[in-house]
């Protein structure tokens, strides 16, 4: 058996639990869980593998409740009551079809997920590389959040930061054509999620941050077309700025 990740071994003699939520990582990347750093519990989530939605999962490392002196939360953790079910933590008879349409789309993803990766790494650097290339005359700078490492980054997805745009503005000129979302970026005028403050993402660039995926079925005709009707939106909205 290999030794356990070492900041998990010192979480755990300091009596500390980790919980990694890889509902986002389920699919695109391992989630071996000695590739996640051996946390105590792992949230999956099914309908991110083309599972039907509704379903997921909760891994809890065996025994975990119980050491270093520590003890079940409340009422054994119940979070419904009723039956057995669950291991009496959430009564109620289980979705046994979602159950396995989860099973079956994890273990197809697993066998994919190398070829998956490499094509949504790659349709992900288009994505990034048109949208520059569309808003460069428009003097729009584009600055994509994360580590610079790009290995780092999960392979489908682009967090992206359009200078001096509002992204919840953007986003309302194009939600009938073009699926994304503001990410972490503010819901308001009224400040920037601490997520991009962490991340020291400048203000001018943290407002317009978009969250875009891309997934195995999607071609490169459709990125193309998606980094247009984006950088039209924001060069008319640059334009209603000056006005």
């Amino acid at each position: 058996m290999n030794p356990i990740h070492p900041i998990s071994k010192e979480c755990r003699d300091r009596g500390i639990l980790i919980h990694t939520d890889a509902a986002q990582a389920f699919g695109k990347v391992s989630c071996r869980l000695e590739d996640m750093g051996d946390p105590d519990m792992v949230s999956l989530v099914g309908h991110k593998v083309g599972a039907p939605k509704g379903i997921a999962a909760l891994y809890v490392r065996p025994k975990c409740y119980q050491e270093n002196g520590r003890g079940l939360p409340h009422n054994h953790g119940i979070l419904l009551l009723g039956g057995g079910q669950e291991h009496g933590r959430r009564g109620g008879t289980e979705n046994t079809p979602y159950i396995v349409g989860m099973a079956v789309a994890g273990a197809l993803a697993v066998q994919t997920l190398t070829e998956n990766a490499e094509k949504m790494e790659s349709l992900r650097g288009r994505l990034l590389d048109k949208l520059r290339s569309e808003l460069k005359d428009a003097n729009i700078q584009v600055r994509p959040n994360g580590p610079k490492d790009l290995s780092q980054r999960l392979p489908n997805t682009l967090s992206v930061g359009l200078e001096n745009i509002h992204s919840g503005d953007l986003l309302a000129e194009i939600s009938d054509k073009v699926a994304a979302s503001a990410g972490a970026t503010c819901h308001s005028a009224a400040g920037v999620s601490a997520v991009l403050k962490a991340m020291k993402v400048p203000d001018n660039f943290a407002r317009g941050t978009l969250r875009l995926s891309v997934g195995p079925k999607t071609t490169p005709a459709e990125v193309d077309r998606a980094a247009r009707l984006i950088a039209r939106a924001a060069i008319d909205q640059a334009q209603m700025d000056t006005i």
